[in-house]
Order: C-alpha cells, then structure tokens, then sequence
C-alpha cells in the first residue's frame, strides 16, 4: 500500500510502502511450508518437522525470503497506474524491523525513464556522397594482395635497392648513454623516421657495416636520444627482394577462388562499394544522432548511463588485452578513464531514450522470431549453443533489452530513410 510518493527530479523518485501484517503472515506461512519441506534436522524426518520448528530454526532465512518476495511485488503495485518505467532497482533508504503480527513500512528512491516530448525527427539534414568505385580502387587493392602473396628472394650478387628489404643490426652509443642494440627489417626507400639510414645503405651488400650519426631534437620519440648526437653502426644481414606474382586467371583463383581477373575485378569493385556504403551509412547515423540531442533536452537517468559506461569500460579492457597489456599489472587510472568515457556515455544513454521513444510512436515492433535471429548469429560467431544463450537472457533481463536496442535500430533506421541531403 502506497503511503507517500515524492517527485525528486523527473526522472527520480521516492515512495513510502507499507505491506499489511496479514499479506506478510500469508507470505511467511507459505515460506515456512516451503522451508518444512526442504529441512533436514536430526530427529525428524524430511518433510515433516513441524513448522514451530521451522520457524525458529529458519527464522532469519524465512524472513529474508519473505522479504525479498514481498519488496519487489510491493514496489511494483505501489507505482502501478503511474505511467513510470523505473530503471535500476530501487534504493532502499529504510525499512523497519521484521515484527511478527506487525505491518511493514519502507522507503525507497528510484530512478524512472523520463517523459520526452518529441521534435520533428522527419526530414533531418545529413551529408549525402554518392558512391563511386573506379578502376584506380580496384587496381590499388589487387596491389595489396599482390603483396600478401609475395614470395622473398635473398639476393647476394647486387647492392641493395629501393624497394628491396634489409635485414639489419643496429648498435647505437652516445657519450654518458648505454650502448642500445637492436635488429629488424626495414623496406629501403619507404617513409621512415630515419633516413638517413636508408641512404647509408643503398648499394650496400649483404654482410657490409656502415656509420652515421645524427643529432636527435628535443622531443624525439626515443626518450635516450633527446637533445645528443647517436652514432649508429649498422650492420646489412642479408637483402630480401620481394617477388610480386603476376595477375592472371590463376593468381585469381589461388587467391580468392574467383574464375578468373574479370571476375576477381567484378566482385573486389562490389566489396569496396559495400564497405563505403557502410561508411555512408555510419556517417548518417551519427549525424542523425547529434540532431537528435540538439533537438531534445531532458535528463538521463545515472542508472543508465553507468550502464553506458560499464559497456564503454569493458570495451576498452578488451582492446587493451588484445593489444598484450597485462590489466592486472598495468599502471591504469581506471577514474579518469571512467571521467574521460562519461560525455559519450551520456550522449549514447540520450540517444538511446530518444529512438525508443520514436519507435513507441512509429509503433515500431520487433518480434521473437526477429529476436531469436540476433541470438543466432551472435550465438554462431562466438561458437555457442543457440538455446543456451537465449535460456541466459531470457533469465537475465537481457532478451528484451536486446527488443529494445533493435527497435531502436529499426527507429534509426526509419530516420534515415526519411533523411535529406544538406543544401
């Protein structure tokens, strides 16, 4: 029974409840039964220690089921008829003592979605550039898998030319710094931060050291080197000629299983326009979305944005432990990182509550079978059972969040068809 509801701000609330001394008896009844059932004491058989018993042996256990029955249906009946949509679980700021005979009050604040009243979302402006794939795209991607085919060659009769790769050793001293060592490979002729190693070495042969030295600034990438002068001695290995295959029918099918050049031709042109019309695609949805939020002002539930956060912050994690950083060891601030995601978790949490608002008005739906097919393909590509992934969000909350989101694309979706070209 609602006793006392507050507006704390429009998407924050409180409310008093008090549950009446006979629905909680009922429900403590129905618990202690339940409890009698499962109880093994000595001297009784299961199932049947009487339920005095019970309820002295259990009475903490039996009061916190009861009450983690009866707060949340409390709660839900309390609001009901409001027009909230609470977000989060409710903040328990009090609630009296469990009494035996005796009605329960609690106090809880809460945060709901809050009430957005719609601009015009028709029509909004984007930049529109029209798709274009020439023969200068196609020819510049079938050199890039030239080069993943590329044999290597070790010459040993010529000087090493542009184009050609050295396999090195570097030895690089100054006075008052240790002596650094170091080996690699670099392409002769290439863009490098050091060409002056590229110019000591043309015409070189495999097996010849060369010097230089040279005079590092102040904000050189190598800390040791700033501001001093690094004689280098550089040692050629061995030079690498790469060995380009040929674009023929039989490249093209060795390759990518197409028939011949004219189809390899065909189907890498229709790649490229795929991956810029996704590119377009992705520009009008964020612009789309920045028009969005210059159009509404309102306030963002903080239970959702630390949700937006949470996914950013993990995110992140991933990409640094994909990258080989040790989490565990790395000197990560993870606050200012947090304060440093937060505007754009903002952003997306406004964004978020705007399309489905939109969807709300479009009635916008997305059906299980819609549903069920995300479920799939995620399922598929991270190689897990399909009705154990769906069992895991249907328990967890997680399946109609996912409705939700692909309403929201679907939203998305219907502005950008209804989208203009600016100018």
């Amino acid at each position: 029974m609602l006793v006392n509801f507050e507006d704390l701000s429009p998407v924050r609330k409180s409310i008093e409840v008090e549950i009446p001394a006979d629905r909680i008896a009922s429900e403590a009844s129905r618990v202690t039964t339940e409890f009698g059932r499962q109880a093994n004491l000595p001297g009784f058989r299961k199932g049947k220690v009487p339920a005095n018993v019970v309820r002295t042996r259990f009475a903490k256990e039996i009061q916190e089921e009861v009450m983690s029955r009866l707060l949340p249906v409390s709660f839900q009946e309390a609001i009901a008829g409001k027009g909230l949509e609470p977000v989060g679980d409710p903040e328990l700021e009090h609630m009296d003592p469990f009494i035996e005979g005796a009605p329960l009050k609690y106090k809880a604040k809460f945060e709901v979605k809050p009430q957005i009243e719609l601009q015009d979302y028709r029509g909004i402006e984007v930049d529109e550039h029209p798709v274009e794939v020439g023969d200068a795209d196609v020819d510049a991607m079938i050199e890039r898998l030239r080069e993943q085919a590329s044999a290597y060659r070790v010459e040993t009769e010529r000087g090493i030319q542009d184009g050609d790769f050295a396999v090195i050793d570097i030895v690089s001293n100054a006075d008052g710094m240790e002596t650094k060592r170091d080996s690699g490979h670099v392409k002769i002729g290439e863009e490098s931060p050091l060409p002056e190693l590229h110019d000591a070495l043309r015409g070189k042969k495999a097996g010849e050291t060369v010097t230089f030295d040279k005079t590092y600034p102040e904000d050189a990438t190598n800390e040791d080197f700033r501001n001093k002068t690094i004689h280098h001695e550089i040692t050629l290995k061995e030079i690498r000629v790469q060995e380009k295959p040929e674009v023929t029918d039989d490249f093209a099918k060795s390759f990518g299983g197409w028939d011949d050049v004219a189809q390899m031709r065909e189907a890498i042109s229709a790649d490229i326009r795929r991956h810029r019309e996704a590119e377009i695609t992705r520009a009008k949805r964020n612009q789309i979305g920045e028009a969005l939020l210059e159009r509404h002002h309102f306030e963002v539930p903080e239970t959702l944005v630390d949700d937006e956060l949470g996914k950013s912050m993990q995110n992140y994690a991933r990409f640094l432990a994909s990258q080989g950083v040790n989490l565990e060891n790395a000197d990560l601030d993870w606050r200012k990182i947090g304060e440093d995601f937060r505007p754009e978790a903002i952003k997306r949490a406004k964004r978020g509550l705007i399309l489905e608002a939109i969807a709300r008005k479009e009635n916008i739906e997305v059906s299980d079978v819609e549903v069920d097919a995300e479920i799939r393909k995620a399922a598929r590509e991270q190689e897990r059972d399909f009705a154990e992934v769906k069992h895991r969000l249907r328990h967890d909350g997680g399946y109609e969040a996912l409705r939700a989101s692909m309403a929201q694309d679907k939203a998305l979706e219907l502005l950008i068809r209804e989208s203009k070209p600016k100018g």
